[in-house]
């Protein structure tokens, strides 16, 4: 089994923990575009951008790497191309422009190259306005809800995030629904 048929796999799996009301349809699931239109070659393009806004949301902590090191930059990518809708790669490569829009009318500089609390700045911004269109209920889902999502998704599927962000056991024993964690203990991966 490849890395992309685990994906798809554990998003079914997860599909109750983590929702991606980006995903729209099952349909569009289970029959992903090509990948060969306009929007996905404007967000492969964008990929070093992605990588950083991953980072600025799970950075490198005490000994943990971040986004960037478990290589979400390309998965994003990859998932926006093969399991989107033309219509949400455009959505998703339209939001992207914006956050350096944001970034240039905010701080007159380019995302990439703004501080980390600058940086922060830009992300109460956007999560300002889907709390915004989650109380109007309208769709598709935000931008930055769904780069957040792919975030979460990419990175504790990743093996940094599974076996260093979280405890980790490769052949892990009896099934326990309710295990209570110990202050600054790791949740677990398995």
């Amino acid at each position: 089994m490849n890395r992309r048929e685990a994906v798809r796999r554990a998003t079914f799996l997860l599909g109750g923990a983590i929702t991606f009301s980006g995903f729209g349809a099952l349909a569009d699931v289970l029959s992903p575009v090509s990948g060969k239109g306009i929007e996905s070659k404007s967000i492969a393009s964008q990929e070093a951008l992605i990588g950083e806004i991953a980072d600025t949301i799970i950075p490198d902590t005490k000994g943990v790497p971040g986004a960037k090191a478990a290589g979400l930059g390309p998965f994003i990518v990859m998932m926006m191309q093969d399991c989107y809708t033309a219509d949400i790669q455009k959505h998703f490569a339209d939001g992207l422009m914006r956050v350096d829009e944001v970034s240039q009318s905010q701080y007159k500089k380019s995302f990439t190259s703004l501080t980390l609390k600058e940086r922060e700045g830009i992300f109460k911004f956007f999560k300002a306005e889907v709390q915004a269109q989650i109380a109007a209920g309208t769709t598709p889902s935000h931008f930055f809800q769904l780069m957040y999502e792919l975030t979460c998704l990419g990175y504790y599927t990743s093996e940094i995030g599974a076996t260093q962000a979280l405890r980790y056991v490769h052949i892990p024993g009896k099934y326990e629904a309710c295990i209570p964690l110990q202050p600054g203990q790791k949740a677990w991966a398995t």
